[in-house]
């Protein structure tokens, strides 16, 4: 009786998801309708690398876009900190991973008064690079093999 209740106690402990443990089988034999999307704007998510958190931008935050206590600038989510949770999104139930632009973009614009930045992705200048502010080319590939390694799409 006691064996069995610490073995239901591992299992409980260490199981994973029915929708993950599927999907290590072969990501991409899943269909897109059988898929459980978790969207995610990288720099609202987790920071891991604070030193990315100006995107290589000297100046204050009208330079920078950087101001964790204004809702309209980054604040400091990067591509390692979403690595660093991948188990958190799966345990979710999550199978695959939607991320809001991450390309490099104009850090900050808008009228004298109503500066904002592209924390959100969209004012991209270049579709080959990661925007700093999130990390690195090199980084973004280590988010993908993480995910593909759990039986995640990205």
């Amino acid at each position: 009786m006691i064996k069995s209740l610490i073995l239901s106690a591992l299992l409980c402990a260490t199981a994973i998801p029915a929708a993950a443990q599927s999907a290590k089988t072969d990501y991409r034999a899943r269909l897109p309708q059988d898929e459980v999307i978790y969207f995610v704007l990288p720099d609202r998510f987790e920071n891991a690398d604070p030193s990315n958190d100006r995107g290589g931008i000297a100046g204050d935050r009208l330079k920078t876009g950087y101001d964790p206590t204004a809702k309209g600038f980054y604040h400091g989510g990067d591509l390692k900190g979403l690595t660093r949770r991948l188990d958190y999104i799966q345990h979710l139930g999550a199978t695959a991973i939607w991320l809001g632009p991450i390309f490099k973009n104009k850090a900050v614009q808008g009228a004298p008064g109503h500066e904002s930045a592209g924390y959100h992705g969209y004012w991209i200048t270049d579709f080959t690079q990661v925007d700093p502010h999130l990390g690195t080319n090199a980084d973004m590939i280590a988010f993908v093999d993480a995910a593909h390694a759990r039986g995640m799409k990205v």
